[in-house]
């Protein structure tokens, strides 16, 4: 895999001064808000891994993080797991879902692939629901929730914590970048077809890709859940969490290193700045801040960056001399 030092110094030196910012900052809110912040860029990333190299609109992604959320809920109130050790099971049992589901939707392609996922999350939520009361048990506690146990840590041990997975998701992302299995990705998303007869395994590499998303998907559910200490389906499965994944990686450009970053990061603080200032009306604003960048930057964020460097002559230049 060969990643260049253009790409990787900017990554390290972001994720530095990610790191030192908790002892920057004085003020438990600003901690706060960062890890929300780095949580929308991890998963904003995780939507991006799959769906933005591939092209495969996954409407979906939110029945991951409510697995992630409930494995790591019930292994910690109800069995007394530690909260490592309920992670790396919400990661292995959010892989192993995700499986079957990738083996059957990932054959689909365009709308049908969109409705299928989306279906899938919606039904696994209704099941979630009417388990205990169908089966007369009392397991993931239907509409009443799961309470985890009270935290003793403050925001900076969740901060951290986020970081963490959202670096291994930029990994994830660097790998794509510069190895042949991400090479197999996009060249799924120019044509499929075309990639199926160069010998690319089309639907490994969508599997792969679908699979790790679910992985780390799951984790940060996990996360979530631990530092809220309480869970409903009606929250974890909720399809406003895919649509901010969606909306915050087509701000800042599908299939890109960066994209995920810029997006979640920009609709974040927005989002905060207009729900403070203009409370009864901020939805509509961010709304319609959300529509004008789609519509005048289609390629998102970091594609109007492009071509501004572009034309500035900063950026790469086209082969074959100028246009007449």
């Amino acid at each position: 895999m060969e990643i260049s030092r253009k790409v990787l110094r900017p990554v390290l030196a972001f994720f530095l001064v990610v790191a030192l910012l908790p002892c920057i900052i004085d003020s438990d809110y600003l901690v706060r808000f960062s890890a929300a912040i780095l949580l929308w860029i991890g998963m904003a990333g995780c939507w991006n891994l799959m769906s933005g190299y591939t092209g495969y609109i996954d409407f979906g992604p939110v029945v991951y993080f409510g697995i992630g959320a409930y494995i790591t809920g019930i292994s910690m109130s109800q069995y007394g797991w530690a909260f490592p050790a309920a992670l790396a099971l919400s990661a292995f049992v959010g892989v192993l879902v995700a499986l079957p589901m990738g083996a059957v939707t990932l054959r689909l392609k365009g709308a049908y692939f969109a409705i299928a996922t989306f279906a899938f999350a919606e039904t696994l939520k209704q099941i979630i629901l009417e388990f205990d009361r169908t089966f007369g048990v009392s397991f993931f506690q239907g509409s009443h929730g799961i309470t985890l146990p009270l935290t003793a840590h403050d925001n900076t041990f969740f901060y951290y914590w986020i970081m963490a997975v959202t670096t291994l998701v930029t990994v994830a992302h660097l790998y794509i970048e510069g190895s042949r299995f991400g090479y197999g990705l996009k060249a799924v998303k120019d044509s499929e077809k075309g990639a199926q007869s160069l010998g690319v395994n089309t639907f490994a590499v969508k599997l792969g890709a679908y699979l790790t998303s679910a992985g780390f998907l799951s984790i940060f559910g996990g996360i979530e859940a631990y530092w809220i200490s309480y869970i409903t389906p009606a929250d974890v499965f909720h399809v406003h969490k895919t649509v901010q994944m969606v909306i915050m990686t087509l701000l800042g450009g599908m299939g890109t290193l960066a994209g995920p970053a810029v997006g979640a990061s920009f609709l974040t603080i927005i989002s905060e700045i207009l729900g403070e200032t203009f409370v009864e009306y901020y939805l509509i604003l961010v709304g319609a801040i959300v529509v004008l960048v789609v519509m005048l930057l289609p390629e998102g964020l970091m594609g109007a960056y492009r071509d501004i460097r572009r034309r500035t002559g900063a950026g790469p230049k086209r082969r074959g001399g100028r246009k007449p």
